[in-house]
């Protein structure tokens, strides 16, 4: 085997982006975002981080502290 498949628990660190909570930016702490459809970029700084699968994705908004 060449690589070794990818552990959950053992990669380390890995933000993302959550629309239930309050998300502050990993690079400035800002916490206003742009949302897409994949990934929500820091309106401050540019930073984007994918956006955290949840089960309900209907009537996704964002919110800002």
């Amino acid at each position: 085997m060449l690589h070794s498949p990818i552990i959950l628990g053992r990669t380390g660190y890995r933000p993302s982006f959550r629309a239930e909570e309050i998300n502050r930016c990993p690079g400035c702490g800002g916490n206003h975002w742009y949302v897409g459809r994949i990934t929500a970029e820091c309106a401050f700084c540019g930073s984007a981080l994918p956006i955290a699968v949840t089960g309900a994705r209907e009537g996704l908004t964002a919110r800002a502290a």
